[in-house]
């Protein structure tokens, strides 16, 4: 696996044959998890994926800003117009296009249970861009997937009721219990937006493993398919 850690000269040694770009948003997730919880969730997902994929890989740094307009002028939340993520997908795409990396996967965030994985919740135009990018540049192959979307059949079974939430309140929370306990405030009762007394670090650890595991899946299928 190649990281903006790298060097220019592991990168000319050992040339990676796709690359994974995580993006993630900026906004609220209630009085318990930080306004970054997207970002620290899909970047490790992102990494998990990367390091076990069996092509060399290059991991891209988690892009922290999507398209959060819902949540203009809440606390914390920062937003990009539809355009701007599209332009930001599209060169950077075309900039590993330049260094002849043709397969290159868009984690979209972590998605929603609520709906399959082709149907996006949440920068809904990166579904558009990475289409466009395909159509107009014939030797690129580039997917996009949700992880949660793509496992909502295990998390919906470790979970009740997970495909009804807003946020993915319960699953978040689980998860930060595992990655990172400490940025993990008191839960609230009842939830936020779901029922956060179903988390724990327990549940996110098994929940992360396994939305890792259908995700890393999921991109080889649909690389080799090709």
């Amino acid at each position: 696996m190649l990281t903006w850690q790298s060097t220019a000269w592991e990168f000319k040694e050992k040339p990676p044959q796709i690359a994974i770009l995580p993006l993630a948003c900026l906004e609220p997730h209630g009085s318990h998890l930080p306004i970054g919880t997207d970002q620290l969730i899909v970047s490790e997902i992102a990494r998990r994926i990367a390091a076990d994929f069996p092509l060399q890989t290059y991991l891209l740094p988690t892009w922290p800003l999507g398209t959060s307009a819902q949540y203009v002028g809440q606390a914390g939340a920062v937003s990009l117009r539809n355009e701007t993520l599209w332009a930001v997908v599209r060169d950077i795409v075309l900039s590993l296009c330049d260094h002849n990396i043709l397969f290159v996967a868009v984690i979209n965030n972590h998605g929603s249970t609520a709906t399959p994985n082709a149907y996006p919740v949440g920068n809904l135009i990166v579904k558009t861009a990475v289409r466009q990018l395909n159509y107009e540049t014939p030797k690129l192959s580039a997917i996009w997937l949700q992880p949660f979307a793509v496992g909502r059949e295990v998390l919906k079974a470790l979970f009740s009721l997970v495909d009804q939430e807003v946020q993915l309140d319960v699953v978040e929370t689980a998860i930060l219990l595992h990655l990172a306990p400490t940025l993990v405030g008191p839960l609230p009762p009842g939830g936020v937006w779901g029922k956060t007394s179903e988390a724990s670090a327990e549940k996110g650890r098994f929940a992360l493993e396994a939305v890792v595991k259908v995700s890393s899946e999921y991109i080889e299928h649909s690389f080799y398919a090709t």
